[in-house]
């Protein structure tokens, strides 16, 4: 799928190949990995000064009124360097929370800091099924929080916490919270990709009446527009690793001798490179569709297939290219056992690539959407040339 690009679309995405070229190369990233949270605080600098952290809000809050592809064109630079920043998790995620609630002045406040550099908020929302976070209202006219949140991303190093939590009528309530509020503790922890996230602990840590930003029957109506837009922004991310991915397996197995010749001579080797490239161009060609398509329902069910699509893709390269490098391809000496990581770890997040797939098969099935070509006319209407 070709996809032309306008000239601000081509600059931003110039203008970030270079950068990450320039200063965040494999020996680079190692900084990040050491720093607390991953995150190196000249970098996340350089971000806010590149005009990064505005690009996804609208103007009226301050951004630069980005839409899902310019940020994907961002993300997918970043995944090809494998930034570890908390870019989406906090921009993306997070930030599209804050953006939605604009009437708040705590959430215009965390959202214009968190663009300029400053200090970051993360959403932490997934909890044990058997034991959800709850929020019960005290004497003061406030509310308690109690329970735990796991591995919520970029809440290692966040100055501020978006908090999903069970309100006492049943409904689902999101609380904006300092991340040094009593009663409440972060354990931070590495994760399979480099990047870094925390357990969260709430022990009856108070919460003053006006931080509920939102309410609503459940975590999906709740934030499934911010959720649809990270899972986006991460295939985009995940289509970079995998190019870079493939580059890198190409470069070896034309210097890799056996038998006297380079191993990129044979063909069973050919064939393996020639499914690499095919699953990067499909997997590429489904996430613009999704861009084009992103907001509302049928964007969601389009962020769903590629979700699902990119997932099995990305399994397959990160599968092969270990193969063809052989031992060397899980040596932390080459950065492809990093890209490896990175791969895997999208296939297994954002709930997995087997839920995804069950998700748009029933979103599909009952219309018969799977009948027709998401980009050719009905088969009535014919093609006119």
């Amino acid at each position: 799928m070709q996809l032309d690009l306008t000239e601000e679309q081509r600059l931003l995405e110039d203008s970030a190949v270079r950068f990450l070229g320039k200063f965040y190369g494999f020996e680079d990233r190692h900084h990040s990995l050491a720093s607390p949270g991953g995150c190196r605080p000249e970098i996340w600098a350089h971000f806010a000064d590149m005009g990064w952290l505005a690009l996804p809000f609208p103007e009226d809050a301050g951004g630069f009124g980005g839409g899902a592809l310019e940020t994907g064109l961002l993300a997918r630079a970043m995944g090809r360097h494998l930034v570890v920043e908390p870019f989406l998790p906090c921009i993306i995620l997070a930030g599209g929370v804050l953006a939605r609630h604009a009437h708040h002045a705590d959430a215009v406040a965390a959202l214009t800091t968190m663009m300029e550099g400053g200090e970051r908020t993360a959403l932490a929302f997934q909890e044990p099924a058997a034991a959800p976070v709850k929020a019960d209202a005290d004497d003061q006219g406030g509310w308690r929080l109690t329970g735990r949140k796991p591995l919520a991303a970029g809440a290692a190093t966040a100055g501020r916490l978006l908090i999903t939590a069970c309100l006492p009528d049943g409904g689902r309530g999101l609380f904006l919270l300092p991340a040094t509020a009593p009663g409440l503790t972060i354990c931070a922890a590495a994760c399979l990709d480099g990047t870094h996230a925390a357990d969260i602990t709430l022990d009856s840590t108070p919460a003053a009446a006006g931080v509920l930003l939102g309410r609503a029957s459940d975590d999906t109506t709740l934030l499934s527009l911010d959720l649809d837009a990270v899972r986006l922004a991460a295939c985009w991310e995940t289509v970079g690793a995998m190019r870079a991915a493939l580059e890198q397996t190409v470069d070896y197995v034309k210097q890799r001798q056996q038998f006297g010749r380079p191993i990129a001579a044979f063909q069973a080797v050919q064939h393996k490179l020639a499914e690499m490239s095919v699953c990067c161009e499909e997997a590429e060609a489904i996430t613009i569709l999704a861009s084009l398509r992103s907001g509302g329902p049928a964007g969601s069910r389009a962020g769903m297939a590629a979700k699902a699509k990119v997932g099995r893709c990305a399994r397959l390269v990160a599968k092969e290219a270990v193969q063809l490098h052989g031992g060397m391809g899980v040596s932390e000496e080459l950065p492809i056992a990093s890209y490896f990581r990175k791969l895997l770890a999208f296939d297994l997040s954002h709930g997995g690539t087997a839920a995804a797939n069950e998700a748009y098969a029933a979103a599909i099935l009952p219309g018969g959407g799977h009948m027709h070509s998401a980009v050719l006319p009905p088969p009535d209407q014919g093609v006119t040339a």
